[in-house]
């Protein structure tokens, strides 16, 4: 009777009828075993039983595991009398398979492509819809540890078979066989990018982006969960290296289980640059140094970052051109620190596009620092590994296209000026490098919130434009449902379409997501400017502006909206002093010199506006800027008409 042995999924023996045959659950693992080493090495020879002992149960020492192996070898040769049939042949010292006795769906993985790319692929999908040996009653270490071994090497096999066959799908079926080899490796690698973005293109092809972006949604939650200090972040796995030749150049080797080795990208360089003053007198700032260096300590304790010795940082830190050294030792990352009256304040910044990515204040008046200060360093230390791993996630989708990352860089920048020529010229930026990857969601939220901006600056209530920016904000969440930006846009967008209640949802999203994010607090205060909570509007801008010192300018202009709102005329003036082109703001400024009964500055700023926007009619822009409640739209007409407008 020849039986069939199945391993994924759940290990037992198949009769001819379909039926379980029982049989010891050692000896089925034995047998998976020494068919691996058969099938890999040609290893069909006796192997020992001491070998095969500590293989099942872990132990060098322990006498006991003798005796296991002489009773497990007892219940497996009297159950293969009873089946009239020998899988495994026991000798005094060794033992052997006999591998034309069973068939098993380990055979599958040998077999030769024979019948094309496709068709191999649809054999190996069927094959590995399992996790191999997924339910096993006891394992030991090593067993453990082969079984992952395994594992990785199927879903390497897997890579390469969707590799091959990607070029050759055409029909509706290629394209959906495609799809369901990509959702099994995205269970074992979520966070690879050539997966996700092959999935994005089969969903897209079939109408279905919202399965694609609820899939994303659901694995954000497992990934961050990986991310604290001490552990590193989950491996990609083999299925990188299928992908490695289109990845940056190599510079430093990685083993594999098998052996040999292959070629991975550098780690991104972190510099903690100590705060300034450190030399002033008080246990605090005594005590700030030793502060940063737990906090290198334990990301050193990581993979996923090389992290600049101490000295070296102290240096940079006192160095008249920081940027300068920064640049000469190729450091990707800067932790600038600064002491203030009993706080510390850290801004990690990418250096390649000079963007804050996260800044924290941590107030140290609540801590007793001496016995606190590695709670403290750990704190710090998790949340840099999880940023930086989380930027590098999606700095590495431009990783071997340099124009376009180039492109998506000058698209940030521009961005930030608040005036038509600049919002039309990082559009053009984001397209270009939405050419290069077209699933690339800081590029998607970029080019929304330029149609934002332009609707914004050009005040004729184009609803087109806030359509545009509302279906890119979507395109982004489904691009990359973990990333805040995209919800951050679409609240905003949502904003001037007059959906405030979905607007604020949006942005609590967005802040849930990405807490430090001070641009998506700073529109989530906006968002509260227009729903007529003025009040909480400020303390959200607070936050935005205590994360982002150097406020960009819509941080202050939303300042000033929400003091204006509250009928502080005069702090709303101050704010917008505070901008460098103070052009956006002339409405506004105009609305507050009325309000304080100034017509000369009043009338002043209404003509600055009326040159840029001669046909600004009053009624027209308050029908299309939203505000919750009524008070807030007719305090800003009576303003605007004392005004002059």
């Amino acid at each position: 009777m020849k039986l069939r042995l199945e391993s994924f999924g759940e290990l037992r023996l198949i009769d001819l009828a379909g039926q379980p045959v029982a049989f010891p659950e050692k000896g089925l693992l034995a047998i998976c075993y020494l068919l691996d080493r058969y099938l890999q090495n040609g290893a069909g020879s006796e192997y020992p039983r001491s070998a095969l002992a500590r293989f099942l149960w872990d132990s060098h020492d322990n006498p006991d595991i003798m005796a296991n192996l002489r009773k497990t070898i007892s219940c497996i040769q009297a159950r293969q009398t009873e089946l009239g049939t020998e899988l495994l042949i026991f000798t005094a010292t060794g033992v052997r398979i006999k591998p034309d006795a069973f068939v098993c769906d380990l055979f599958e993985l040998a077999k030769p492509d024979g019948g094309g790319a496709l068709e191999n692929l649809r054999r190996l999908v069927a094959v590995l819809r399992q996790d191999f040996l997924a339910v096993l009653a006891d394992q030991s270490v090593s067993t453990r540890q082969w079984i992952a071994g395994q594992r990785d090497r199927h879903m390497a096999i897997l890579v390469d078979a969707l590799k091959t066959a990607l070029p050759t799908a055409r029909s509706r079926e290629d394209i959906s066989l495609i799809k369901e080899a990509a959702l099994r490796i995205f269970r074992d690698a979520p966070d690879d990018e050539n997966i996700r973005r092959i999935l994005l293109e089969a969903y897209e092809s079939e109408g279905q982006l919202e399965n694609a972006r609820r899939l994303f949604e659901a694995s954000r939650h497992g990934l961050e969960s990986a991310l604290d200090i001490g552990l590193d972040v989950q491996a990609l796995r083999e299925v990188r290296k299928v992908f490695a030749g289109s990845q940056s150049p190599p510079s430093v080797m990685e083993p594999l289980s098998d052996g040999g080795s292959r070629v991975a990208r550098p780690l991104p360089r972190l510099v903690l640059l100590p705060p300034g003053g450190m030399d002033a007198a008080g246990a605090l700032p005594m005590l700030c140094g030793p502060l940063i260096e737990d906090v290198t300590i334990g990301l050193c304790a990581l993979n996923t970052v090389s992290v600049v010795a101490p000295h070296t940082a102290a240096r940079i830190a006192g160095h008249a051109d920081k940027a300068e050294l920064i640049l000469r030792h190729s450091i990707s990352y800067v932790l600038d620190t600064r002491l203030t009256d009993h706080a510390l304040f850290v801004q990690l910044i990418h250096a390649s596009g000079d963007e804050v990515i996260w800044a924290e204040r941590f107030n140290l008046e609540k801590y007793d620092l001496i016995s606190h200060r590695r709670d403290i360093a750990r704190r710090i230390a998790r949340e840099l590994a999880g940023q930086v791993r989380r930027h590098e996630t999606m700095r590495h989708s431009f990783e071997g296209n340099s124009a376009a990352y180039h492109s998506y860089l000058l698209g940030l920048r521009d961005v930030k000026r608040l005036s038509l020529p600049d919002i039309r010229r990082s559009r053009k930026a984001f397209r270009e490098a939405l050419q290069h990857s077209a699933h690339f969601a800081p590029a998607l939220s970029g080019l929304s919130r330029t149609f934002v901006i332009e609707w914004l600056l050009t005040a004729r209530g184009d609803r087109e434009l806030l359509g545009l920016a509302e279906d890119y904000a979507n395109r982004a969440i489904v691009a990359d449902p973990s990333l805040a930006a995209g919800f951050r846009e679409l609240g905003v967008a949502k904003l001037y379409l007059g959906d405030i209640d979905e607007s604020l949802l949006a942005l609590k999203l967005a802040e849930e997501l990405s807490p430090h994010y001070a641009d998506g607090i700073a529109s989530y205060a906006d968002t509260l400017v227009h729903a007529s909570r003025p009040a909480d509007a400020l303390i959200k801008i607070d936050r935005a502006i205590s994360l982002n010192p150097l406020s960009p300018t819509d941080y202050l202009w939303t300042a000033a909206g929400a003091n204006f709102a509250l009928g502080h005329y005069t702090e709303a003036l101050e704010q917008i002093s505070a901008i460098d082109d103070r052009t956006p703001a002339d409405r506004l400024s105009a609305a507050c010199w009325a309000m304080l009964g100034d017509m000369k500055n009043a009338r002043l700023y209404m003509r600055k506006v009326r040159e840029i926007y001669p046909d600004f009619d009053v009624d027209k822009w308050l029908s299309v800027v939203p505000f919750k409640e009524q008070w807030q739209k007719e305090q800003y007409r009576e303003a605007l008409r004392r005004a002059g407008f």
